[in-house]
């Protein structure tokens, strides 16, 4: 598995591609002027087929038609999810200048797996930043959206925010089993371990 982080959009939005050795990829999140992360899979001979999103405000999916244009991925989200992706107001899109209504390909639940060439993406729902939100779970890696950040937390003062829903996630965060690498919304790489440690939210 390989793991290539883009940090690109408004306020610098981490967009992820994951790819397995044959080059087939899944793309997480992407904001803003998608070029860089279309060189980066032309570079390497990638073949996109899946865009996975944590959540659905604008700073993850202001380029997401872009993208899903050239490369004719589906795009997945949870299903509760499916108002903030599809109402300007909700996903803040409005107040930047930018108007953004998505609606999801795939509506994906708690439990549900995501099969991208060799890999395998667990979805785990973890509200709290939004209703909506989910950490996506491949091999030694979760990527956290904007629930989870190196010492901190995503807000919750948003539309379907709620601080007592989002302290529930961490907890269950907290209780995975084993070690991971944890790949935030925004922000540096950490791990689990680290986090468990030193977070006051966790």
């Amino acid at each position: 598995m390989t793991i290539k982080t883009l940090e690109i959009g408004t306020i610098g939005t981490n967009c992820y591609v994951v790819s397995d050795a044959e080059g087939t990829a899944a793309i997480i999140d992407c904001d803003g002027n998608p070029a860089p992360l279309f060189d980066y899979i032309a570079n390497n001979q990638l073949k996109p087929t899946h865009i996975l999103l944590t959540h659905g405000h604008y700073d993850h999916i202001g380029a997401v038609q872009a993208v899903q244009e050239k490369y004719g991925c589906k795009i997945y989200a949870a299903k509760q999810e499916a108002h903030v992706l599809a109402d300007p107001a909700i996903n803040c899109s409005l107040y930047s200048g930018m108007p953004i209504s998505l609606h999801a390909d795939v509506a994906v639940e708690e439990g549900d797996t995501i099969q991208v060439g060799t890999l395998q993406f667990r979805v785990m729902h973890t509200p709290g930043h939004t209703e909506g939100s989910v950490c996506y779970l491949v091999e030694d890696a979760i990527f956290s959206g904007d629930t989870l950040f190196q010492g901190s937390c995503g807000r919750t003062d948003l539309p379907s925010g709620d601080w007592a829903t989002i302290l529930r996630s961490l907890k269950r965060l907290r209780e995975l089993p084993g070690n991971y690498t944890v790949y935030p919304g925004h922000g540096p790489a950490t791990t689990l371990d680290i986090e468990r440690r030193m977070n006051p939210y966790m």
